[in-house]
């Protein structure tokens, strides 16, 4: 009688009662989240009677109150809030509102995290009897990566098969890769329309990685999987480094998670394939090895991180700099910096003198003369640090961009990568200037795959930080906070992209089936093509393809092959390459016509 006395002071405390009685509360708001309409409307759930929100709510009270009773050991009030807080949050989420969605988002991080935070403190005993061993560790590791790559690839694969990859820039890689199978070279002619070798305009060896893989299976899907397969590999040295930081098994697989649904890394694939997908692999490969102690392997992966792009030894040059300050790793800091510095002066020469150029403009804003170049811009820095913080949030058409990229790359890691005592440390921060010092609207915004190389630095300043924090409570209230920013920002980002590309595929499939089998049939393989852009990609395994935008109307191609569900383009080119003699081929309704150069 004395233990069941107990057990219902227990359950019944201030604490308890008061915790029951929000559960019981968000348990009536999840049960009505099917409702007809949607939450964002006032009037949404008003026809709602207060005494049925106090009645159901007393219900659940009710039944939780008899749960909590039967249980000691366990606090069932806040493991039950955890779900059900999850759960809705989770629905507000997927359904946000598209306008102030930024907004939004910071509401529901910060509501969340209240909640997450105070059910991961009660529940402090139940952590203490889970044990999870290192088999199970890299089972949920490997399995936070297959969600990753599943997630990327589908959003990718599906793009291509809904006709949604333009050739800026899918179609330039789709016949990069035909060229580079059938001469080694990587030759391709709708990047400038001309025969130009992409290492004209960039320097990417890298692409010759995925290239066994496309002579296997020559196919767009191909590029797109093995761009997810690139990311989702990241999960190995973030999951290595977290061992070498002697991080616990739950901490490790939670890092690794915060990595694999980094809403940065999925939505940087909103825009199909680049080159950028190779660098939070190799610069985490890089941080690893430094870690324990691997010189030659570190080496290694510094060429192959330089290997994806000439502004990648930016990002080395960065690394070599905290090694430096920060480190006190005098040799390694040297001779990193003189790799990146000297890789970065080769690439500039080579295409100034046989390239177009290197593209200096995105910072214009910092570019006094414009004959400087890019050194203009370290001027800049150096001379005049004070007009740098006028750049650094600044916004030409005053929107939030960059306060929110801002948001985005810190919040789902809990803010943890500034989380140490040794300020040299938030050298690993500094490559988010990139990002955040140029007026070109694409690289503060996380849609696009400018950020895959912060990302990198900011996980493993995180990783590095973490050890740091020895107060069990003060690691595990940040680590909460990360997890629920990370949730919410990928569910309100990430989860979009995939959803819209699969009710797009599943209602139209038949529609694009067709439209791929009717450029098949009609347009013959060696045949020369100027072609809309969405249509490029899949006409793009030949030696001539052109973006009929950028081709001017020239007569000097076999075949022109217009995309007419864009009717302003369409009328416009149709008019135009008529008047010089094309002819209609063939069409496939109001989606694809097919006009034919006049014969001779």
């Amino acid at each position: 009688m004395n233990l069941f006395l107990h057990k219902l002071r227990r359950a019944f405390s201030f604490e308890r009662t008061a915790c029951r009685l929000i559960l019981s509360w968000c348990c009536f708001v999840f049960t009505t989240l099917g409702g007809k309409g949607s939450f964002t409307q006032l009037s949404w759930m008003q026809e709602t009677e207060l005494a049925q929100v106090a009645l159901t709510s007393l219900g659940f009270f009710l039944l939780f109150s008899l749960v909590a009773a039967l249980t000691s050991k366990i606090n069932t009030d806040a493991l039950f809030l955890l779900f059900s807080s999850t759960g809705c949050i989770a629905y507000w989420c997927i359904f946000a509102p598209a306008k102030n969605r930024e907004w939004f988002l910071l509401s529901a991080i910060l509501v969340y995290s209240l909640f997450l935070v105070y059910c991961i403190r009660a529940l402090s005993n139940v952590w203490d009897y889970v044990k999870m061993h290192t088999p199970v560790a890299i089972a949920l590791a490997a399995l936070a990566g297959l969600a990753c790559f599943g997630v990327i690839a589908l959003i990718g694969c599906l793009r291509y098969k809904t006709f949604a990859s333009p050739n800026f820039d899918f179609g330039i890689w789709c016949n990069m890769f035909h060229n580079m199978k059938e001469t080694g070279l990587a030759m391709v002619t709708c990047e400038r329309d001309t025969l130009l070798s992409h290492f004209a305009v960039h320097i990417s060896p890298v692409y010759y990685l995925l290239l066994p893989f496309y002579c296997l299976f020559p196919s767009p899907l191909t590029l797109q999987i093995g761009q997810a397969a690139v990311l989702a590999a990241g999960v190995i040295p973030v999951f290595l480094l977290a061992r070498h930081f002697k991080l616990s098994n739950p901490q490790t697989v939670l890092c690794t998670a915060l990595y694999a649904f980094f809403p940065v890394i999925t939505t940087g694939c909103s825009f199909d394939l680049h080159e950028n997908c190779f660098l939070p692999l190799f610069l985490l490969l890089t941080f690893y090895f430094y870690e324990i102690k691997k010189p030659i392997p570190m080496y290694v992966c510094a060429i192959l991180v330089l290997s994806v792009k000439e502004d990648a030894a930016i990002y080395l040059l960065f690394f070599a700099l905290f090694l430096l300050v920060s480190e006190k790793k005098y040799l390694h800091g040297s001779l990193l910096a003189a790799m990146a510095v000297g890789y970065f002066l080769l690439c500039g020469y080579l295409l100034e003198t046989t390239g177009t150029g290197m593209m200096s403009n995105r910072y214009e804003n910092l570019i006094y003369n414009a004959d400087d170049g890019l050194m203009g811009a370290i001027k800049t820095a150096l001379v005049n640090p004070g007009y740098l913080l006028t750049q650094l949030f600044a916004d030409k058409d005053l929107k939030w961009d960059k306060v929110m990229y801002f948001v985005y790359m810190l919040l789902p890691l809990g803010m943890l990568p500034f989380a140490t005592k040794k300020p040299s440390r938030w050298l690993l921060v500094a490559p988010m200037l990139i990002n955040l010092l140029t007026m070109y609207p694409y690289q503060p915004r996380i849609g696009f795959q400018y950020h895959f190389g912060v990302a990198a630095f900011l996980i493993y300043a995180m990783l590095k930080n973490l050890p740091e924090i020895e107060a069990p409570n003060v690691r595990r209230t940040l680590l909460s906070v990360a997890a629920a920013a990370c949730l919410c920002s990928y569910l309100i980002t990430a989860y979009p992209l995939l959803d819209a590309r699969l009710r797009n595929w599943s209602q139209n499939h038949e529609k694009f089936d067709e439209m791929e089998a009717f450029l098949e049939e009609t347009v013959p393989e060696d045949a020369s093509v100027a072609a809309s852009t969405f249509l490029l990609p899949h006409l793009a395994d030949r030696d001539e393809i052109f973006e009929v935008y950028y081709h001017k109307n020239k007569p000097d191609v076999e075949y022109v092959v217009l995309d007419a569900r864009y009717v302003d383009d369409y009328e416009k080119f149709y008019k135009a390459y008529t008047k010089l003699g094309y002819t209609v081929v063939d069409r496939l309704d109001d989606r694809i016509v097919v006009l034919k150069q006049p014969s001779e």
